[in-house]
């Protein structure tokens, strides 16, 4: 970005993110994670057009929204969207509640994707939810 970017005023001003979507196979599993196990309140509940179903979770600054689609190919949509990057999304905790929270999701039989990683002054924690989506936990201290 030049400098002369940074100093003009942005034609678009947006105030910050509503919400993302995923894709999910099954809504009542998906809805078991992310509210029971995640803790997260659902804060919407509809169905599309086509007739899909579509809940929205609170995750406190912003919700994920999603979308059951049982017949998506969930492995090569994931790979198309990792083969160039790496697609997840990151949940912020407290260094206090880290290792509890890892511990839960162990309790609960989420796989954990490794031991946590060390960046910086924090720490992360990858894992999956129920479709594969590749999901982390970070705190910084």
């Amino acid at each position: 970005m030049s400098t002369e970017s940074m100093t003009t005023k942005p034609k678009i001003q947006l105030k910050g993110m509503n919400h993302f979507g995923l894709n999910v196979k099954d809504m009542a599993r998906s809805e078991k994670f992310y509210s029971e196990i995640l803790g997260f309140p659902v804060i919407y509940r509809t169905a599309t057009k086509s007739g899909n179903k579509h809940i929205e979770v609170d995750v406190g600054n912003v919700a994920i929204a999603l979308f059951e689609s049982p017949d998506l190919d969930f492995e090569s949509a994931q790979k198309v969207f990792t083969e160039e990057g790496y697609l997840h999304f990151a949940f912020t905790t407290t260094k206090d509640k880290f290792e509890g929270i890892l511990q839960e999701l162990k309790d609960q039989n989420v796989k954990i994707d490794g031991d946590p990683r060390i960046y910086g002054s924090g720490a992360s924690a990858y894992f999956f939810d129920p479709d594969g989506h590749h999901l982390e936990i970070h705190y910084d201290e």
